[in-house]
């Protein structure tokens, strides 16, 4: 179970990230495309984060209020 809680208040840049699941890589590139389009400012693009594990393939940007968001792909996660 995953609740998630959103509030009225002051943007709170640097204290939220957020990780949203994608099915491929082609998605996660896609999302982050879309992202920089509605002008979200990159923090890094799309790609394997080897430090985590060369399977992890995730872009990350920072939304309009200052907040992370990242799309992560996981092959091992789809049984890939």
């Amino acid at each position: 179970r995953m609740f998630f809680w959103l509030r009225r208040g002051g943007a709170a840049p640097g204290a939220v990230h957020i990780a949203l699941a994608a099915d491929s890589e082609e998605m996660v590139e896609q999302a982050h495309a879309a992202a920089l389009a509605a002008g979200g400012a990159e923090i890094h693009p799309p790609g394997a984060q080897l430090h985590y594990d060369p399977r992890y393939y995730a872009a990350q940007v920072r939304d309009l209020d200052g907040y992370s968001l990242e799309f992560v792909y996981k092959s091992w996660q789809h049984g890939r």
